[in-house]
């Protein structure tokens, strides 16, 4: 969906949970991540979908980047909305929303999303979640040299 269609903008930002609507209202475009849960050429299950969604987002963010773009990822939708208003068949799960365009000025932002976007990010260590072995064992790779 996009501003040009206030219409259809309006319809798939209310699918998104109320916080994510107050800031994604700004965005010129507003897309829906949905995953076919099985294969088209068979009908046979699609264990993967999800992932396959998730990259598909990952490069559709790699791609808006090269050319200037910023793409928001969020988990904070309704699906059931979604489903209902898009038609969402049976054997589709609406798994996320994207907000697509140029990222804000800090300036022209509110304090709560000020703060947000321009606070650090701190990852968690490797060795938190990468192991080997078995659950909860810290991969040799991912350790921290002292």
């Amino acid at each position: 969906a996009t501003r040009d269609d206030p219409g259809e903008f309006k319809r798939l930002l209310s699918c998104l949970v109320e916080p994510n609507q107050a800031w994604a209202q700004a965005a010129p475009v507003l897309a829906l991540g949905i995953a076919s849960l099985a294969f088209s050429r068979n009908d046979k299950p699609n264990g993967a979908a999800v992932h396959d969604l998730g990259q598909a987002s990952a490069m559709l963010s790699i791609e808006a980047t090269a050319r200037g773009l910023s793409v928001h990822q969020m988990s904070g939708i309704l699906p059931d909305r979604a489903r209902e208003l898009y038609g969402v068949p049976e054997g589709y799960q609406v798994v996320t929303a994207l907000a697509i365009g140029y990222a804000a000025h800090p300036d022209t932002q509110t304090d709560d999303f000020r703060e947000a976007d321009t606070t650090p990010r701190e990852r968690r260590p490797l060795a938190e979640f990468v192991f080997a072995g078995s659950w909860g064992e810290s991969a040799g790779i991912a350790r921290k040299e002292d």
